[in-house]
């Protein structure tokens, strides 16, 4: 057969079987990942959308946000990335016990580093995250459908790589999955515990060989079996995202701080705080968890200014966030010697008796024992419990003028000739309160007057200065 003959032999071949050669089809080539996805129609407020869900890792990378001018137009925030890092540990933690619990339940041993890792992020009851918004800026026209046979209603929305989904709602939980990735990616690869955030205790460096299992089922675990719930909107102008972007953000009403505190089961903390009101020290004592604690009511006080005496005992913070299981654990000991000893001091449970009763007080106390024992140079536990012996001898009534040193002149002042070296140089500049009616209030500027009571504390329990 002449070569002629061949070729016409290779085209009627091609032409009856379908089949045809690379070097025909390269001009058309075009994206070569597709995805499916099987959507909901629904209509929120009258405005079409589709309800579907996706894995995280295709999610990743079939999502963009509208947050930086090089990428399109801008309808979103900047993002703000110790955000994210705080959702990322929450996601992190989520994963870590899921996975963990896995092998537990098919009776694997679990290595020591991950028991480490897992104490320290803690546990809570229930994980979960709200679905995205997210808006496809194609044309309807240009965006294939397959209707569902016999499931009226739904669609298979076909996407080509290039017809993102911007994100309108959960910009950070985004960035958060994609540290979370990152990290699990890094730590497979490198088998290290590197820098991350606050993903793992600083103190851990090498994945053991036991470990390294674990964390592949992870990994695979987070891009494949992890999924979200999406909102899809369609051919929005970027007047329109804007608008989305708007509403989904500034119509909501944030949580109250002392009712997020009352329903939260994850912050070690405020588990403490929850199970330190309940034990008979403060029998018959009302903490409340919403409303006002003015001077004259029943109720000692709110449970977050509770949360916030423990802060500053645990932490030498000012908010509970940022607490890790493993150093409230560790210190929880010490932290209940703490609240046996001020308990009993005197009118403690009475703004009208003591000054104690009053959470500025009560943070500054607790700052004191922080600081004793473990802050930038610990004193130690011979003195902590010395502090404590100390603490219900010393004189926590009104009549103390101590208390009202903001208004103490420097005549009366020299009275206690040591006490300037307990203080701060600028402490005369320092708002902390005064009386009313013959009681010492202190002022709402807690910030202020825990840079000036804590040296009146050390002072009268006759501890050394520390400046």
């Amino acid at each position: 057969m002449s070569d002629n003959n061949a070729t016409t032999v290779s085209k009627t071949h091609t032409a009856s079987s379908g089949e045809t050669t690379l070097a025909d089809v390269l001009e058309f080539a075009g994206s070569n990942r597709f995805i499916e996805l099987r959507a909901k129609r629904s209509v929120n407020l009258g405005s079409n959308t589709m309800v579907t869900t996706m894995d995280l890792g295709t999610f990743l990378l079939q999502s963009m946000v509208g947050n930086d001018p090089l990428k399109g137009p801008v309808t979103q925030r900047k993002p703000d990335v110790p955000h994210a890092q705080k959702m990322a540990r929450f996601i992190f933690k989520g994963l870590v016990n899921y996975t963990f619990k896995k092998w537990e339940d098919a009776k694997r041993k679990i290595p020591a580093d991950v028991v480490t890792i897992k104490n320290d992020l803690g546990d809570q009851p229930y994980y979960a995250w709200a679905p995205i918004v997210a808006s496809i800026r194609d044309e309807m026209r240009e965006i294939t459908v397959a209707p569902v046979q016999d499931s009226p209603g739904e669609l298979i929305l076909k996407l080509r790589s290039n017809q993102m989904l911007w994100v309108v709602d959960g910009q950070h939980r985004r960035i958060a999955w994609g540290l979370v990735r990152d990290y699990l990616q890094q730590l497979t690869r490198d088998r290290k515990y590197t820098k991350s955030g606050g993903l793992v205790p600083a103190e851990l460096k090498q994945v053991s060989d036991e470990a390294a299992p674990f964390w592949h089922e992870a990994t695979t675990i987070f891009t494949e079996r992890f999924s979200i719930t999406i909102e899809i909107h369609f051919g929005l102008s970027i007047d329109k995202e804007k608008q989305l972007f708007h509403d989904l953000n500034n119509l909501q009403k944030t949580v109250l701080t002392s009712q997020a505190q009352a329903f939260d089961q994850s912050n070690p903390i405020n588990i403490f705080t929850h199970r330190l009101k309940d034990q008979e020290w403060f029998e018959g004592v009302s903490i409340v968890e919403e409303g006002r604690v003015d001077w004259e009511d029943p109720a000692w006080m709110k449970l977050d200014s509770l949360n916030a005496v423990n802060a500053r005992l645990f932490l030498n913070q000012t908010t509970i966030s940022g607490a890790t299981a493993s150093i409230i654990t560790e210190r929880e000991e010490d932290a209940w010697s703490f609240w046996a000893v001020v308990t009993k001091i005197p009118g403690i449970f009475n703004r009208n008796e003591s000054v104690a009763a009053q959470p500025a007080l009560l943070k500054s106390i607790a700052r004191v024992y922080f600081e004793i024992l473990w802050g930038r140079k610990p004193e130690g536990k011979e003195v902590a419990e010395q502090f404590l012996s100390r603490l219900p001898t010393i004189d926590f009534s009104h009549n103390n003028p101590l208390w009202n040193i903001e208004h103490l002149n420097d005549e009366k002042l020299s009275h206690y000739p040591a006490l300037p070296d307990y203080l701060p140089d600028n402490w005369r500049q320092k708002s902390i309160g005064g009386l009313i009616d013959g009681k010492l209030r202190f002022g709402s500027r807690h910030n202020e007057s825990i840079l000036v009571l804590p040296g009146i504390i050390r002072y009268l329990a006759k501890l050394s200065p520390r400046k």
